[in-house]
C-alpha cells in the first residue's frame, strides 16, 4: 500500500532528522568511509538503545503520575485528563509536585496507594537503574558495576544487542500490563 502525501512528508522528515543525528544506518555505505563504518554503526546502535530506554522509562513515569493523579483527582470512567488540566489545582499539582518527583518516589507513592506486585516493582526499578546509568554516563561500560564485563548488561544480556533490548521490553511489558487496567480505564 502506498503512503499518503502526509506520510511521505513525515517519512522524509524522519530521514532528515536521522541524518542530522547520525542514525541514518541505511546510508552507511554512501555516507561513511569503510574504516569508519563499524564505529558509526556502533554509535547509531548506542543512540537507538539509549532513546528506547528513555522512552520506556518516560512511559512508566507517566503511568505512575496517572495513578497518583487519579488518587487525588478522580476521573470518570473513560475520561482523560483534559477537564482537569483546565483547573488551577491540577496544574499546580502536576507542575510543582509530579514534574519535580523522581520515578522511585512516585513508585513509592503508588505502592502506598495500591499494592504493587514484586515483579512489577523490580521491573520498574531495573528500568530506572539502567536509565540513570545511560543518562549520566557517556561510557556506561566504564561504571564500576559494568567494568568487569566491559559492557552494560540487562538481566544477563548485553543491553546494546537485540537480546538486551528484548529483556528491557520484557520488563516494560510487565509494568505496562499492571498499569493498563488502572491508567486506560
Amino acid at each position: 500500500m502506498t503512503l499518503t502525501r502526509t506520510e511521505r512528508r513525515l517519512r522524509a522528515e524522519v530521514e532528515d532528522i536521522a541524518s542530522l543525528i547520525d542514525t541514518d544506518f541505511w546510508a552507511i555505505e554512501n555516507k561513511y568511509k569503510p574504516r569508519y563504518r563499524k564505529d558509526a554503526l556502533k554509535l547509531m546502535m548506542d543512540k537507538l538503545v539509549r532513546s528506547e530506554v528513555v522512552f520506556r522509562y518516560t512511559l512508566i513515569d507517566e503511568f505512575l503520575t496517572d495513578v497518583i493523579c487519579d488518587y487525588y483527582f478522580r476521573r470518570k470512567k473513560g475520561e482523560h485528563f483534559g477537564r482537569l488540566w483546565r483547573t488551577k489545582h491540577f496544574k499546580i499539582f502536576v507542575h510543582f509536585l509530579m514534574d519535580e518527583t523522581f520515578l522511585p518516589k512516585k513508585l513509592a507513592m503508588v505502592r502506598a496507594i495500591k499494592k504493587v506486585p514484586a515483579n512489577v516493582y523490580n521491573s520498574i526499578m531495573r528500568i530506572n537503574d539502567v536509565r540513570n546509568v545511560l543518562a549520566h554516563s557517556l561510557f556506561p561500560q566504564n561504571r564500576r558495576r559494568y567494568m568487569a564485563e566491559k559492557k552494560v548488561t540487562y538481566k544477563g544480556a548485553d543491553l546494546f544487542t537485540r537480546a538486551g533490548v528484548l529483556k528491557l521490553h520484557e520488563d516494560y511489558n510487565i509494568a505496562y500490563k499492571y498499569f493498563e487496567k488502572m491508567v486506560f480505564k
